[in-house]
């Protein structure tokens, strides 16, 4: 930028660029606004309690898988699912919802405590934390024993499911289509279609249909869960220390309008 004869600098090629790439990440991340200000009045933990213990449990659990001996021991015994004990019963369910929490490659630890302040925090400010609970147990149990159930149909011809199914993708996923119901952004909803159409694109195969049911679980529960009467961008603790007397309710204008 060059300065005028005002002191004033004007607008060159580079700061246009800037401008627009400015722009461009204010339209990206408009729908995390509201999520971003309840933070800074009453903390993460305040906001996103549940967020947080998922990313931290998630993060627990695959550093015990690491260790050799014990904590390995330990963690196949509640976490490492497998397609095959799909018809264990009951007996086969805390490996199931267990498995949400294992990731055995740093990248994928990386990618969950990302996904934990992109998508899992914003969606439990929209929503609260028992329906985030909620949304993100269905939309890992869901898809997983749908593509088992196919997998065992087909006579395992699917080597993409024959060691064990474990992560963090399915809850990520169905969150982010909950997401961009909940918060009718276009930006989320086009990263969320990339995002699949990529990874069917780079490797087609049961696993990959895992994501595809986890998004139809994802707008389903966000459609059923999310009923106009509930304020947007408040999670349940937050709203009810927040709840302005009826004097103040009446002198001050809502800052969030409701669902159209």
């Amino acid at each position: 930028m060059r300065a005028d004869r005002y002191g004033q600098q004007s607008r060159g090629p580079i700061g246009t660029i800037r401008g627009v790439v400015a722009a461009g990440l204010r339209w990206l991340m408009a729908y995390q606004r509201p999520f971003r200000v309840e933070v800074v009045r009453y903390g993460l933990v305040v906001v996103a309690p549940a967020s947080i213990a998922y990313m931290l449990a998630t993060l627990v659990v695959s550093a015990l898988w690491l260790d050799p001996v014990v904590g390995h021991r330990a963690v196949t015994a509640c976490c490492a699912w497998r397609a095959a004990t799909v018809t264990h019963g009951y007996g086969a369910l805390i490996p199931l919802f267990g498995s949400a929490f294992l990731v055995r490659r740093p990248v994928e630890a990386i990618w969950t405590v990302a996904a934990t302040w992109l998508v899992l925090g914003p969606l439990e400010a929209a929503v609260g934390s028992r329906r985030l609970l909620l949304i993100g147990a269905l939309g890992h149990a869901v898809p997983t024993v749908v593509i088992d159930l196919c997998w065992l149909a087909a006579n395992r011809a699917d080597a993409s499911l024959a060691g064990i199914d474990v992560g963090t993708s399915a809850v990520v996923v169905t969150a982010a289509a909950a997401l961009a119901v909940s918060t009718r952004s276009l930006p989320v909803s086009v990263t969320l279609a990339v995002g699949i159409a990529v990874d069917i694109g780079a490797a087609p195969d049961l696993a990959t249909a895992e994501h595809l049911v986890a998004v139809v679980i994802g707008i389903c529960a966000a459609l059923v869960l999310l009923p106009d009467r509930w304020p947007p961008w408040r999670p349940e603790p937050v709203a009810r220390s927040a709840t302005p007397s009826r004097s103040q309710a009446s002198a001050a204008p809502h800052r969030y309008p409701p669902h159209a």
